[in-house]
């Protein structure tokens, strides 16, 4: 499938620019998850009130552990969909 913007300036929904920039977010929200988990937490936190929902962690230490790990582990995956992006290239 062609897309119908192509002889403009290039799509910008095409499959690659739509992984990149789904893997950049991935890397970023990683990158915070790891280094700042308890920020990471509030944002979450945050995000879920303008829902009016309220959300508290019931045992914070082991929160703070989960998101950490969960943070190392979107930073490889990232990096892979990023490697898979420009394979295809």
């Amino acid at each position: 499938m062609q897309c119908p913007l192509s002889g403009i300036s290039g799509c910008l929904m095409a499959p690659q620019t739509l992984f990149s920039v789904i893997a950049a977010i991935g890397l970023a929200f990683g990158i915070f998850s790891t280094f700042w988990p308890a920020r990471s937490i509030r944002l979450y936190q945050w995000i879920m009130e303008r829902f009016n929902w309220k959300v508290t962690p019931i045992d914070e230490a082991r929160e703070l552990r989960n998101t950490k790990i969960l943070g190392i582990a979107l930073i490889p995956l990232s990096v892979a969909i990023f490697v898979a992006v420009f394979l295809r290239r």
